[in-house]
């Protein structure tokens, strides 16, 4: 009862946010979902350098076109809202959603994000990122946390970045709102290996080599 109240009352602090926000603000980037072939072609090629350049326990963050998305993004003012967790050899993103945690396939997550980065977390090889990957893979089927999102963290569910760091070893149950975790801190967590930029109808191009994270 307590998560559907959060659920409601986020839902209800999206309609305000967009009815009284900047609309040239960072989080109003991805509002509207862009479609067609040539979308269509630009995701394969996003999906061609993730397949060539990712690796186990990966970090995929995003700006998805999702309701929750729009949340994020919006009342945060950023250009990035979600992350999900690489399983490299399967094809499969691990992602917390409202409905709880869940794989989906690599090319359904693509298919509902505006932008991607791929980073490689700290420290990461490919038997941490396995192990990373078990630890987020044990915790599939629990439920979304709602109250985490304000700094009232459940030690039973999780939202997405939450997953993303604690299956890194990273502390995410802290209380209090500035303890929270917004999926573009993981940008400064690791190294970017690609970054799409958001959507435009131009596939992109296997990067030659790792870039720096800014």
């Amino acid at each position: 009862v307590k998560a559907n109240r959060i659920k409601h009352l986020f839902e209800a602090v999206m309609c305000l946010t967009m009815l009284f926000g900047l609309s040239g603000c960072a989080g109003f980037d991805g509002f509207v979902r862009k479609t067609g072939p040539e979308y269509d072609v630009e995701i394969q090629s996003w999906q061609r350098i993730i397949e060539t350049k990712g690796g186990n326990g990966m970090w995929l963050v995003s700006r998805g076109y999702r309701a929750g998305d729009n949340l994020v993004a919006i009342s945060t003012f950023s250009h990035y809202s979600h992350i999900g967790i690489l399983d490299h050899d399967r094809g499969k993103v691990i992602e917390p959603l409202w409905s709880g945690n869940l794989e989906t396939p690599l090319e359904d997550f693509l298919g509902i994000s505006h932008r991607v980065v791929l980073v490689q977390p700290e420290s990461w090889t490919p038997e941490k990122g396995s192990k990373a990957l078990a630890k987020a893979r044990s915790q599939l089927g629990k439920k979304y946390d709602f109250s985490g999102l304000i700094g009232l963290p459940s030690s039973n569910r999780w939202y997405c970045s939450e997953l993303a760091s604690w299956c890194w070893g990273r502390q995410s149950d802290r209380f209090g709102p500035w303890h929270v975790i917004h999926p573009r801190r993981h940008l400064k967590m690791g190294r970017t290996l690609f970054e799409s930029g958001p959507r435009d109808g131009q596939p992109d191009e296997v990067p030659s080599a790792s870039t720096t994270l800014r």
